[in-house]
């Protein structure tokens, strides 16, 4: 490109520019700190003049309190002042050892100042040698008095010399400041003149790779783009297979179980089981896509993860079967955590269950407990978790292991290396979500033909909050009694749900909207339980609750929903206090919750 001459001196024009507005700003700093050394100097000089009135009046008081009152106390004040007078005139002088006419100012102040301390001490020494009559004499020929006014004049002749020379400082810098803001100015704008033009020039080179860099970025964003809809693809193509799977098992149950009902045949049961367990299949899809999108709410308790552990021993049994073994590594002293006991038994049957599938011949598997601290280096290289002391379970398989590729995809949803209709591929993006959802962090250790070692870290427990008692309650019916009010706006649920409690043994008084079940809880209706949906329209079930609640301090509440978002769950954990039933549930889910509830 073609540059002028001028462009291309235009370096050296800058920087000498540059230097010459340097050296004027030096100037100026120059004068402005001489400015402030006189503005300090006058302050320091109108100090002293002021001390020393102060000095000249103290002694004055003491004088006249000690002539009145006898107390020689007074003197006190009268001394003092004798003895500062002499330090501050010394100052004085040094302030203005600049100045001729004001050191004759100075002159004259100490003069008059003797002359006062004189009659000061005349009186005094009159008063204590009881000479009524001299200290009389000396009050009406009022000597003090006129040496005073003298000694006022000089000091504030004094004061307004000194601020007239300050006041002609400060207006001599004001004119350099001016100036010198003006050369600044110029220069500035001289400077900005040049580098206008040399940006100018320089912008056109800077178009192209501008041009060049947002073609990239483009490109950039359309490959993100690509990989999200890819993402999002494989996750709503996961969740339809699995859903058409489930619903065809639902489907085909249901027609099958009605044709033989139609046709007085037998053998309906066995269809309607199937029909169910799709259901309950499709039902925890759903719990293990909300965990991993930590939208399952939480029922933490504070747990010995020790005695958890070895709790489950025979339920890891059970699932691992007779061809693998088991071993249990409990850590001494371990701390105690704070987090869903079920979600945790879940997790780690979870990671036995995977376990067990990459040991189709058998092999060992190993639960470990310890407590450990992750220190800043490891958070360094793990932003998701931040450094402290952690509760760790690890659960080891002596499996086929896994190669790299598989341990970057292996919380991802819908992503499994098992076969055709044997897994979800949901197993650890469960866990993955329960564990972020509990604050925790969640790694995989791998090599391929020694084995996978996963290790979840639940931050460690500080409260002092009692332990949790974890009990595992059998899933089985319970016959109730009592009259419950169900509330819930989606008329099949509603139905349904009344006719699993009838079943249970209940009494129902059913409700479709919050101001229907306030109008029954008004009429003096005695519920032993209110049973409500939280989401939904106009009011929803924390609100309902919390008037059936004003109106009666001891009612009993159980909530059920699908899905909830801030009603009773906050950070992802189900407030205190509070019971929660989640849909779809079972007769026997329902059952245990309602009971539960009832004696809370």
């Amino acid at each position: 490109m073609y540059r002028t001459k001028f462009g291309k001196r235009l370096p050296e024009i800058s920087a000498g520019l540059l230097i010459v507005i340097v050296g004027f700003a030096y100037l100026l700093d120059s004068k402005l700190r001489e400015q402030n050394e006189w503005v300090r100097h006058t302050v320091e000089l109108q100090s002293a003049l002021n001390d020393y009135e102060a000095a000249i009046f103290a002694a004055e008081s003491g004088q006249r309190g000690f002539i009145l009152s006898h107390d020689e106390s007074y003197l006190g004040a009268y001394n003092d002042a004798l003895s500062d007078l002499p330090k501050i005139h010394d100052r004085l002088a040094k302030l203005l050892a600049d100045n001729p006419a004001q050191l004759n100012n100075l002159k004259v102040l100490s003069d008059e100042s003797q002359a006062r301390v004189g009659y000061l001490a005349q009186t005094i020494a009159a008063r204590k040698s009881g000479d009524e009559e001299g200290v009389k004499k000396a009050f009406e020929r009022k000597r003090g008095q006129k040496v005073m006014v003298t000694i006022r004049a000089t000091l504030r002749q004094m004061a307004g010399t000194e601020k007239a020379l300050l006041i002609a400082r400060q207006t001599h810098a004001a004119r350099l400041a001016d100036a010198l803001r003006a050369v600044i100015i110029f220069g500035i704008l001289t400077l900005v003149t040049a580098l206008t033009y040399w940006i100018v020039s320089a912008r056109r080179q800077d178009l192209a790779l501008r041009r060049l860099i947002a073609e990239s970025e483009a490109s950039a964003a359309q490959v993100r783009q690509m990989q999200k809809m890819e993402a999002i693809g494989q996750l709503t193509g996961g969740i339809a297979h699995d859903f058409n799977n489930m619903l065809a098992v639902i489907m085909s149950g249901i027609n099958l179980a009605l044709r033989r009902i139609a046709k007085g045949q037998a053998g309906s049961e066995q269809y309607l089981q199937g029909a169910l367990d799709g259901a309950q299949r499709a039902a925890t899809l759903v719990k293990r896509l909300l965990a991993f999108s930590k939208q399952h709410p939480l029922a933490p308790g504070v747990i010995d993860v020790n005695k958890f552990v070895s709790g489950m021993s025979e339920l890891i049994a059970r699932a691992l079967g007779e061809d693998i073994k088991t071993e249990t590594t409990l850590g001494a002293g371990l701390w105690k955590v704070n987090t869903d006991p079920s979600q945790l038994e879940s997790a780690i049957l979870n990671l036995c269950v995977n376990a067990r599938d990459a040991m189709p011949n058998g092999g060992r598997l190993t639960v470990e407990t310890a407590n450990c601290f992750l220190d800043d280096r490891y958070a360094r290289e793990h932003p998701d978790v931040p450094a402290g002391q952690y509760v760790l379970v690890a659960v080891s398989d002596t499996g086929a292991g896994m190669p790299k590729d598989v341990m970057a995809k292996a919380f991802d949803p819908f992503f499994t290396t098992k076969g055709t209709g044997k897994g979800t591929g949901l197993g650890l993006s469960q866990v993955y979500g329960f564990v972020k959802q509990s604050g925790g962090h969640l790694k995989i250790y791998s090599e391929i033909g020694e084995g996978t070692t996963v290790k979840i870290y639940l931050p460690r427990y500080f409260g002092s909050k009692e332990e949790s008692a974890r009990t595992r309650e059998d899933a089985r019916e319970y016959p109730g009694t009592g009259l419950i009010l169900l509330v819930e706006d989606e008329d099949a649920v509603r139905s349904f749900t009344s006719a699993n409690l009838r079943d249970l043994g209940y009494d129902v008084v059913e409700a479709r909207n919050a101001n229907e079940a306030l109008e029954e809880l008004r009429n003096g209706r005695v519920f032993d339980l209110l049973l409500t949906d939280i989401v939904m329209p106009d009011v929803n079930g924390r609100k309902l609750a919390d008037e059936a609640v004003a109106m009666r301090k001891d009612q009993k509440v159980l909530f059920m929903t699908g899905f909830t978002k801030n009603a009773i769950v906050h950070n992802g954990v189900v407030d205190p206090g509070v019971h929660l039933l989640t849909k779809p549930f079972t007769l026997e889910e329902l059952s245990l919750a309602v009971q539960k509830a009832m004696k809370a």
